[in-house]
């Protein structure tokens, strides 16, 4: 009896053994495997201007303009350039819609007067600068390098976004038809009608960044 209890003894331990080091061995080939995977500097989703740019073979990092290998502190510095150009973005897209305020102050005046040389002079001095405005915070929207991961849940950042394509084709919408009502091709009215629609719609995105949800 005390045989058989001794060898079932020694044939559990020897099993017990083998088996701890086969979980050992198990754990170890888990470690190196996952010191082998690469941390994930760039998210999987980017705006195509973002990816043409930025991506792990996008043109900066060809020309040198940003680093060809991705790090950590490389990241770091490229959020850093991300943070200031959404400053920007900010502050020109105020500035565009203040623009568009004055746009809309002397548009019906324009309407009213087509003669007046002064107004149209500042019309078209207010239509420049808000162009130039909006052209600048559409380039740091679309050049600025991407964020660590993009959020997959539909937020207000992503109605933002869905408002910008909007109001964008809006904008040049309102440009073209301002050269076709000047030449006298279409009615003033879709003119106008293209420049409110592109204005609540921009003011809207606006509102929209700081309704978090």
């Amino acid at each position: 009896m005390k045989k058989w209890t001794l060898f079932l003894a020694l044939t559990l331990g020897t099993l017990y053994v083998s088996t701890a080091q086969e979980i050992s061995l198990d754990d170890l080939m888990s470690d190196i495997e996952a010191e082998k995977v690469e941390p994930a500097y760039l998210p999987e989703k980017m705006l195509f201007t973002q990816r043409m740019l930025w991506g792990e073979s996008g043109l900066y990092r060809k020309v040198g303009f940003a680093p060809k290998e991705l790090t950590a502190e490389s990241r770091q510095r490229e959020l850093k350039a991300r943070r200031t150009m959404f400053k920007i973005h900010q502050a020109t897209g105020f500035l565009a819609a203040a623009g568009m305020i004055g746009q809309a102050i002397l548009g019906p005046k324009l309407y009213k007067d087509g003669t007046n040389f002064d107004v149209r002079k500042a019309h078209r001095g207010v239509a420049l600068g808000t162009n130039i405005a909006y052209g600048t915070t559409a380039l740091m929207a679309l050049t600025s390098p991407p964020p660590m991961v993009n959020r997959k849940k539909f937020d207000n950042i992503k109605l933002h976004k869905l408002m910008a394509i909007t109001h964008f084709t809006g904008m040049i919408a309102t440009n073209i038809l301002a050269q076709k009502a000047s030449a006298g091709k279409v009615d003033k009215k879709w003119h106008r009608a293209a420049a409110v629609g592109t204005f609540v719609v921009y003011t809207a995105s606006i509102v929209t960044i700081k309704l978090e949800f």
